[in-house]
């Protein structure tokens, strides 16, 4: 089992690296709209350090530098519903989408600029 985990990350990240996010990438503004909306879930892709420094609305902690786990979690998801990411700048919540895109979720986005561009409250754990 840890090997095929091991096998999807490395296809996963083998593929993020060549593939464009052009299109998925959103502005904050789409982003907080899309978060309303039912059968959305919002997931941070950083590690849990990071999370705890402040999270967006009720982003789950999903930290995909621990690629097995993350693979692991995002293959128990339902593809149909919608994911929005993010990240600190971007570019891991970027490789986390095509992760996702290419284990067949299509209704996915992430927040272009990250959290260090969020201009908006940042909640922290309880």
């Amino acid at each position: 089992m840890f090997y095929l985990f091991l096998f999807a990350w490395l296809f996963a990240i083998q593929s993020a690296s060549a593939q464009d996010t052009t299109g998925l990438s959103i502005q904050q503004a789409r982003f907080e709209k899309l978060m309303k909306k039912k059968n959305t879930y919002v997931f941070d892709v950083r590690t849990p350090e990071e999370y705890k420094s402040g999270f967006i609305g009720n982003a789950v902690n999903y930290n995909v530098m621990d690629s097995v786990a993350f693979v692991s979690i995002i293959s128990s998801l339902d593809k149909n519903k919608k994911y929005l990411l993010y990240c600190k700048s971007g570019r891991r919540s970027g490789k986390a989408l095509v992760m996702m895109k290419n284990m067949g979720f299509r209704k996915i986005h992430h927040l272009k600029g990250g959290v260090t561009e969020w201009k908006g409250e940042l909640k922290k754990p309880a």
